[in-house]
């Protein structure tokens, strides 16, 4: 596996990856509806456009992109101001995890937060998302959490904080 900075040709693989990861994770947690909807080529370019304008990672093994990782300034500096840096997105697909991929693409995002002069990084989850223990994993300390509404349906997200990215 190898992890790289994407470019704007990866934009199709980071939406298959996005996409499915959504679909084989969020069933009974975020509607079906919802879920169905989610559409690779509308994605495609919005990540065409993201590879272009900030750091974005991609995990890559044999020649496929397997998951990816995007972070940059915290979008909810009023919830929890003193986190400066965020993780935006981390994904992968199922088959990979337990493998060290998420793990690499995390330290990747963090490490370029902090090399961008990021000190404090947050990160929101779906409550009830499996991965919530790799956050905690990670270091991450619970902050709390809010309620997202997705295709009219109520939805707990937590949020973890990394108070040193430097020692991630």
């Amino acid at each position: 596996m190898t992890i790289r900075l994407a470019v704007s040709e990866d934009a199709a693989g980071i939406a298959r990856v996005q996409v499915e990861s959504w679909r084989t994770t969020y069933p009974g947690i975020v509607p079906k509806s919802y879920l169905d909807s989610l559409d690779v080529k509308k994605r495609e370019k919005i990540w065409k456009q993201a590879a272009k304008n900030q750091p974005l990672y991609v995990a890559e093994a044999e020649g496929e992109i397997v998951g990816f990782a995007i972070g940059g300034e915290n979008r909810d500096k009023g919830t929890y101001p003193e986190f400066d840096g965020e993780l935006y997105a981390i994904y992968s697909y199922q088959h990979v995890h337990g493998n060290g991929t998420g793990r690499a693409l995390f330290e990747h995002a963090a490490r370029n937060l902090a090399e961008r002069g990021y000190k404090k990084m947050i990160v929101s989850v779906l409550s009830q998302n499996p991965a919530v223990n790799f956050y905690q994993h990670m270091g991450g300390r619970y902050l709390g959490e809010e309620t997202i509404t997705i295709d009219g349906v109520d939805i707990q997200e937590s949020f973890y904080g990394y108070d040193d990215i430097n020692n991630i």
